[in-house]
């Protein structure tokens, strides 16, 4: 399947009209943004997709869907959109990344997103990866890289379902949940992982009572690539055992140590309303406050889903990731893994509850190879020697010079008042590239082998930010 392109949608602002900027393939277009989820109509919408007990119809989520697609896809940002779509018609494949500032807008169901002039879902179409984007630097430290090496390794923690269960609030019968029957989650993913290949996944499983000090022995003692959580909680924490007791364990605990796991890629959240975002409060949610750990990414539900459905779910994500059509990519494995779900019962919002925030340019979670990586003796290919680095056309690839000189021009500050900071952090990122590029420049310089692949990614991803910088200065100029 060909690479996912970015189409990043970033709305800013502190109440309606809120500021919309899209980028695309070194295009942007602006926009206002009207709703949010402190309106009366939006407090009614979101009411019905939490309640537990409702199924609530495909009309209905094609409604809530429809509503938010109408009022973002508007002037400028219609017409980059109609471009973007296009190129998926040709066979393309977009990773449409919100950046969601105001709490208020970041609150709203952008999981449901339907188009009304094509009337479909944007869950129905595996050609569109839905991500959400956290990226203020207030807030976020700067997030560790997501790619992991092979074996990726899973470190699975199911908690006592039966006992903790019972000393939950809320719902004790169905397929509620809040009743999530976690043993057979975990045997369904242990099941599906023990159907993949050994050489490119390793399981590593708690099970039962088990405290929080347990998770952080393991986290240092194994190192894992992926903590999956089973179990029940919502958005102030997680439930765990203490003194042989159920308890909350806080968000800003679970942070903490995350944040001393630094080999945690990925946070996946098999617990309901993990995933709840605050409507009047920034990174408020567990799953914000585990992003300020530096983590790349996390999954978590955001309603109450039921247990068939997160079960498909999970399985589904390993499977595609691992071995199925969104090999290597968390974004592709989570499209593919709620396409599923849509298609199961597009009646339930079950297929809107998982949520995947990713602070990475892509979702490269596993190497390309399908085989473990060979020690760098036996992989040349991969690595610039001397003599390579020094010809005509990777001098031409860096062309350092004037990438200085593009970033000596950019003014300190912007004027407009709703993108200081992501003007600021896209400038930090481009300052810190330029130093690393003159890095393995030195490095060539003194005769040291440099990986290709880590040189092409930096420089490609300096153009890529350095066209984003452009499309906000262009945006400033507009408005001015």
């Amino acid at each position: 399947m060909s690479e996912y392109t970015n189409f990043d949608i970033t709305i800013t602002g502190e109440e309606a009209p809120y500021a919309v900027l899209a980028s695309y393939r070194g295009l942007s277009g602006a926009s206002t943004f009207n709703q949010d989820a402190l309106h009366s109509v939006w407090m009614g919408f979101l009411a019905r997709l939490g309640d537990p007990y409702q199924t609530q119809g495909e009309e209905l989520l094609a409604e809530i869907g429809s509503r938010l697609y109408s009022e973002l896809v508007r002037n400028q940002v219609r017409d980059l959109w109609a471009q973007a779509r296009a190129d998926l018609d040709d066979g393309g494949r977009l990773r449409l990344r919100l950046i969601l500032h105001p709490p208020a807008v970041a609150a709203l169901p952008w999981e449901t997103l339907h188009n009304p002039l094509r009337n479909q879902s944007f869950a129905a179409d595996t050609n569109i990866a839905l991500v959400r984007t956290q990226n203020l630097v207030s807030y976020v430290a700067r997030p560790r890289a997501l790619e992991a090496a092979l074996p990726l390794k899973v470190l699975l923690v199911t908690v006592d379902s039966g006992i903790a269960a019972a000393a939950h609030h809320g719902p004790a019968q169905g397929e509620r949940g809040q009743n999530l029957a976690a043993h057979i989650e975990s045997e369904q993913i242990r099941s599906a992982i023990e159907k993949l290949p050994s050489a490119r996944v390793e399981l590593d499983h708690l099970d039962g009572r088990v405290t929080i000090q347990q998770i952080q022995e393991r986290l240092t003692t194994t190192r894992p690539d992926i903590l999956h959580y089973v179990g029940h909680g919502n958005e102030d924490g997680l439930l765990l055992w203490a003194d042989d007791a159920p308890a909350l364990v806080s968000a800003a605990t679970l942070r903490t140590v995350l944040q001393q796991a630094e080999s945690v890629k990925l946070v996946f959240l098999n617990a309901c309303l993990a995933g709840q975002v605050d409507s009047t409060r920034p990174f408020a949610g567990i799953a914000h406050q585990l992003l300020q750990s530096g983590l790349p990414a996390v999954i978590a539900m955001r309603y109450e889903i039921m247990d068939r459905s997160a079960v498909h779910f999970a399985a589904g994500v390993y499977n595609t990731l691992v071995t199925g059509q969104g090999r290597g990519q968390i974004d592709a494995a989570v499209t593919l893994a709620r396409n599923n779900l849509y298609i199961s019962d597009p009646n339930r919002v079950d297929y809107a509850t998982p949520i995947l925030w990713l602070n990475s340019e892509d979702g490269r979670l596993l190497p390309l190879e399908d085989t473990p990586q060979a020690e760098p003796s036996t992989a040349p290919r991969s690595i610039f020697t001397r003599s390579q680095m020094g010809s005509s056309t990777l001098r031409l690839e860096f062309k350092l010079t004037e990438k200085e000189a593009w970033y000596r021009s950019l003014p300190e500050t912007i004027s407009d008042p709703h993108l200081p900071f992501e003007y600021q952090r896209r400038r930090r990122i481009v300052g810190l590239l330029l130093r690393i590029l003159q890095q393995a420049v030195e490095e060539r310089d003194q005769g040291r082998d440099i990986d290709i692949r880590s040189v092409q990614k930096r420089l490609s991803t300096f153009e890529e930010e350095r066209r984003h910088i452009q499309n906000i200065l262009d945006h400033c100029l507009d408005r001015s």
